[in-house]
């Protein structure tokens, strides 16, 4: 770290401060993270940084706070397994080794929508952890792990009665659960790893979609479907624009399971008009409509034609 002539700035690289150097700590594990961070006023927890960088003023400058407990030094929280009832990763995993994982490992669909997260220096960067945390947009990964019914493992220091030092604790929530004051994340909490139950989903769908002259806008579709024989077993499909939640029929998710393939286009036609998904959350936003109506109709034929 370089000091420039300026009093009270200082430089670090394109990086400035206007306070002191911020005080950098290297817990080893997540209990060693949790206390820090209970100990040190206004300690913000550093995986990749990417978030930091996008919420800067300057596209330059990166507003370090002034305690940062970075997370590089915990093993325990890059680290990925696989089970018979899922696939546990670790929070502070990149989205670039996330995706080296394999394509036969990954749920349907996951490698496609890592590929499509900005670049592949961000990717290096970016951590699960802090892409789930992203608010306004969502991350692109969100909807799908919520599709997928994962959970998180969140882990926090637990307040005792009387005196003493707050005792580690672990709590499972639903990616949807992130941003309830309530359920989500406590007060000095941190996400440790993500779980993705099996499910046996062998076939999945990823598309973005720009509607014309709205900016930078973008629709998200995902799909995911468990096809055994010539039966449509399981059925989930969600869209999302990354701002206004994310629009799920599960009436209509129920409805299709269990049923032959493959589905002709005009029964497939029949079926998605019939849905509320289709016609009820777009609040006059005709091509949102007929985006989600052309997804859905083209990923179902598209699970017929797997079974030939």
């Amino acid at each position: 770290m370089q000091c420039c002539a300026q009093p009270g700035i200082v430089r670090v690289g394109f990086v400035i401060h206007k306070h002191p150097v911020p005080r950098v700590l290297f817990p080893k594990t997540v209990n060693e993270a949790l206390e820090m961070m209970e100990s040190e006023d206004g300690a913000v927890f550093w995986a990749g940084g990417t978030s930091l960088a996008r919420s800067g003023s300057r596209k330059d400058t990166i507003e370090i706070p002034k305690v940062v407990v970075t997370l590089s030094l915990v093993e325990e929280l890059s680290r990925a397994s696989r089970s018979e009832n899922g696939l546990e990763i670790g929070s502070m995993m990149s989205l670039d080794r996330l995706a080296d994982i394999g394509r036969n490992t990954l749920p349907p669909a996951m490698p496609q929508v890592i590929a499509g997260i900005a670049n592949r220096p961000l990717r290096c960067r970016a951590t699960l952890g802090g892409h789930l945390m992203m608010n306004r947009p969502s991350g692109d990964l969100r909807p799908l792990l919520q599709l997928l019914d994962s959970k998180v493992e969140v882990r926090f220091l637990r307040r005792r009665r009387g005196r003493g030092k707050p005792a580690p604790a672990n709590r499972g929530i639903p990616i949807a659960s992130l941003d309830d004051p309530e359920e989500g994340l406590p007060p000095g909490g941190l996400i440790t790893r993500v779980n993705i139950p099996g499910g046996g989903w062998n076939f999945g769908r990823f598309e973005k979609v720009r509607p014309a002259g709205e900016g930078g806008r973008i629709l998200r579709f995902y799909a995911a479907a468990r096809i055994e024989k010539n039966t449509l077993a399981e059925f989930r499909a969600a869209f999302s624009d990354g701002h206004s939640g994310i629009f799920r029929d599960r009436e209509f998710e129920a409805s299709m399971a269990g049923r032959p393939l493959p589905m002709s286009r005009r029964k497939t036609d029949a079926v998605l008009e019939a849905s509320e998904l289709m016609n009820a959350p777009w609040n006059g936003h005709a091509f949102d409509r007929d985006a989600s109506l052309s997804l859905t109709r083209e990923f179902l034929i598209e699970c017929g034609e797997r079974i030939g």
